[in-house]
């Protein structure tokens, strides 16, 4: 009976809480990503309370909250954007319907897209310190669990795609991103994961997740950044499809 009791309060807030969201015409979106990120990305750019949904495409979306009018989330936006996140954007829900339909990457069905807590993991990202390549305690956690659905899915492979930040010369980023690449393959291939498994692309540090220099006429180093742009994320997939990789840079 306690137990039913329970449940049942969870749903009426649950749904109480979804009708408001709904009912609301405009959110603020933070930003997009194509992984997840980790609370501490959001904390160190002072940003508490989040919404975290993914759509149909496989993006991780982040909000930072629902509003009756475009008034009221323009003065959030202003926030948002003046902590770090300078395309942070507003999304009318209703045109965002007409527009898109069926396809709208923020609706299916009349539902804003939450993600669902019971699919399994396929995308994450590992970081390394500062021009170094070898693996945390963290980026082995999250190898291990990588290794596992590999084990459990033989017909799964694992596209590794090594990044760097800006320090340094663009051919000494790109060596040390096939490095960090290199680094999370070879510790799956120690566990037993078939090399012909894993495709390793480097880009050295191209497409950083956030500015590795402050915006501005002086263009400050910005160290608190570029953390986030040392990375390697891990995607499984079930083909490859076509990949543009230098032989010349992942040769062993």
């Amino acid at each position: 009976m306690t137990r039913l009791i329970v449940a049942t309060i969870f749903l009426v807030t649950f749904f109480a809480f979804g009708n408001q969201l709904l009912a609301q015409d405009f959110r603020v979106q933070i930003a997009a990503y194509g992984e997840r990120m980790k609370p501490s990305f959001f904390k160190e750019h002072g940003i508490e309370n989040y919404i975290e949904t993914t759509d149909q495409l496989g993006l991780y979306r982040y909000f930072a909250g629902a509003f009756k009018t475009r008034d009221e989330a323009e003065v959030v936006r202003k926030e948002v954007a003046a902590k770090g996140f300078p395309y942070a954007l507003i999304i009318d829900l209703e045109e965002q319907r007409v527009l898109c339909g069926a396809g709208c990457p923020y609706f299916r069905n009349g539902a804003v897209y939450m993600k669902d807590l019971q699919r399994q993991e396929t995308t994450n990202t590992i970081y390394f310190e500062f021009g170094r390549y070898s693996l945390t305690p963290d980026a082995k956690a999250v190898l291990n669990r990588f290794y596992e659905q590999l084990r459990d899915n033989p017909t799964l492979k694992l596209k590794i795609h090594g990044f760097t930040d800006g320090i340094g010369s663009k051919e000494a980023n790109l060596r040390l991103s096939a490095n960090r690449s290199r680094s999370a393959r070879n510790y799956l291939a120690y566990k037993g994961v078939r090399v012909d498994r894993m495709l390793m692309e480097v880009f050295g540090e191209g497409d950083p997740i956030l500015a590795n220099k402050d915006e501005g006429d002086d263009r400050t180093d910005a160290p608190e950044n570029r953390k986030w742009n040392r990375r390697v994320v891990l995607l499984l997939v079930n083909d490859f499809g076509e990949a543009a990789t230098d032989d010349s840079i992942l040769n062993n």
